[in-house]
């Protein structure tokens, strides 16, 4: 007695094919995950907290009394005085790479300042570069789908 099996494999070839081409040019993926960067810095801004969760240091009373001299009013959120460093937030994406940062000019100078601190200045890190756990699972969930569409 004799059994043959005839395995027809052309469709499954095809989806791997699919997932192969998908690897090697990111750039929907990167562009979607680059603005998922974006949205959490922008979310740190809203927050007035670091990526993870903790709350920035409120400002000094002395930095308040400077910014009503000034006449940019003392209840504006922390790194918001003219709104420059929220406002120059821009992502970028390539084929393989997703960012999301400071663009150049005037904000650029004091974006690092604010992020890490400045101990001769006395100025408390404030980081707002980074993930919020809802956008670290917004990524996978693009990332997933991404594969799962190029499968089927």
């Amino acid at each position: 007695m004799r059994i043959n099996f005839r395995i027809d494999d052309a469709q499954i070839h095809a989806a791997l094919a699919r997932v192969a081409a998908a690897g090697r040019d990111l750039t929907p993926l990167m562009k979607a995950i680059a603005g998922h960067l974006a949205d959490s810095v922008a979310e740190s801004f809203q927050r007035q907290a670091k990526p993870g969760g903790r709350d920035w240091e409120p400002l000094q009373p002395q930095t308040v009394a400077e910014r009503l001299r000034k006449g940019y009013g003392g209840d504006a959120p922390i790194l918001e005085r003219s709104g420059d460093l929220a406002n120059s937030i821009l992502s970028d994406w390539t084929t393989q790479s997703a960012i999301a940062g400071v663009s150049g000019g005037g904000p650029a100078r004091y974006a690092a300042t604010h992020q890490f601190g400045d101990d001769d200045r006395n100025i408390p890190a404030r980081p707002y570069l980074g993930l919020h756990s809802e956008h670290h699972d917004l990524i996978l969930d693009e990332i997933t789908s991404h594969i799962l569409t190029k499968w089927h």
